[in-house]
């Protein structure tokens, strides 16, 4: 469908041959498509990327926050205080610099905004599953403690 608003690079369709009964479908860039076009607003999964030039760092994480999603953003730059504010600024669940997708069981996977249902993987997936309470007991019977007036003072 983007063929009909922006340029279709390279791929854009499912292969022949062996392939052609499979769930398959060639690497594709796109370029030349509007920030508010279907292809550049919605989460594709698959092997498209759309690429959308801009002037200034700026510019840059304000397009790639201009979106419903932020399952994942890659930062690509020789310079590690603009990869370091991408990474800070850029609302995505996973954002790689430098390289995309090298997933690890030790970190969590998962989206901001509307990009999935909280996060897989690693030992934080489990804070999906718990509600955390913080719960204190004193047991020595004491209804008066010293460190009570630094809260209430002569009130006691």
């Amino acid at each position: 469908r983007a063929r009909g608003y922006a340029t279709v690079v390279t791929g854009g369709e499912a292969p022949g041959g062996e392939l052609e009964n499979g769930a398959y479908y060639r690497p594709t860039l796109i370029t030349g498509a509007a920030q508010d076009s279907e292809v550049v607003q919605s989460e594709i999964f698959g092997p498209v990327l759309v690429a959308l030039p801009f002037d200034t760092d700026d510019e840059g994480i304000r397009l790639a926050n201009d979106t419903l999603y932020g399952l994942a953003a890659s930062a690509w730059s020789r310079d590690v205080y603009r990869a370091n504010r991408a990474t800070r600024e850029i609302k995505a669940g996973c954002v790689w610099v430098n390289d995309h997708i090298p997933i690890i069981s030790e970190m969590p996977h998962g989206g901001y905004k509307a990009s999935g249902y909280g996060k897989d993987m690693s030992a934080y997936s489990f804070e999906e599953y718990t509600q955390v309470k913080h719960v204190m007991f004193d047991n020595t019977a004491v209804a008066a403690k010293d460190w009570h007036r630094t809260i209430f003072g002569d009130r006691l």
